[in-house]
């Protein structure tokens, strides 16, 4: 039985706001019913990430369910969405110069000049996003973790290696509320090294039992990385 949560709930109810929206537009303006489109997916896919997310607090890795390496890259769900948020700006930026009516003086020129710089912005936003689902950010096997494209960063270099959350506080805020951000954080001959996991294909809890899993198999080799 899935449960759930109120994420869940939230994105459901926008989500069907935007289809219906988006189907009353059809008949009057195309271009926008698609960008409410475009959030109604949106919408859909932050409910796929919120049930991911509730079903992989309960994975429990052992040592004979983790392979040799394990590879950490930017989440799916998150690289979609941002395509989709783009996307939307970028289709509004063609339709504002799909209509333009260019004229040879300064305030017409200025004009297309931010269009294109809008539309032009977000397309490469677009495109940027689309690299990342490659990128491999980190890795980790028996030698130790490489973050990108560095050197490895050896075991038996490593110390105190875990996953830390960090409170974001404004002195401005008079809320309770303090986002709260996750790190891989290990020292590393003596250098801190942090780098935030809330964008991964991982979760935090899930890392930090792939850490020890990793660790204890370093310590049970014997064998010292080169």
């Amino acid at each position: 039985m899935i449960k759930f949560n109120f994420g869940i709930i939230f994105y459901t109810i926008f989500g069907i706001l935007a289809l219906l929206i988006g189907i009353y537009l059809l008949q009057y303006f195309i271009p926008l019913s698609i960008i409410f489109f475009i959030a109604t997916f949106i919408n859909g896919v932050f409910i796929h990430k919120e049930y991911s997310l509730h079903k992989s607090d309960k994975i429990e890795y052992t040592e004979n369910s983790v392979p040799d390496e394990i590879i950490v890259k930017y989440s799916r769900s998150g690289r979609i969405i941002a395509i989709a948020t783009y996307s939307m700006f970028a289709i509004l930026g063609l339709f504002f110069l799909s209509g333009f009516k260019f004229k040879f003086n300064g305030t017409a020129i200025f004009v297309l000049f931010i269009l294109l710089g809008f539309t032009g912005y977000f397309i490469f936003k677009i495109i940027s996003e689309i690299k990342k689902t490659s990128q491999i950010i980190i890795s980790i096997n028996g030698k130790g973790i490489q973050i990108k494209n560095n050197a490895r960063y050896l075991w038996n270099e490593i110390q105190l290696e875990k996953i830390i959350v960090k409170r974001l506080v404004s002195r401005d805020s008079r809320h309770d509320y303090k986002p709260e951000v996750n790190y891989l954080y290990f020292f590393h001959n003596n250098e801190k090294i942090e780098i935030n996991i809330d964008d991964f294909d991982i979760t935090d809890d899930q890392l930090a039992q792939l850490l020890k899993i990793f660790r204890a198999r370093f310590n049970n080799s014997g064998v010292v990385s080169f």
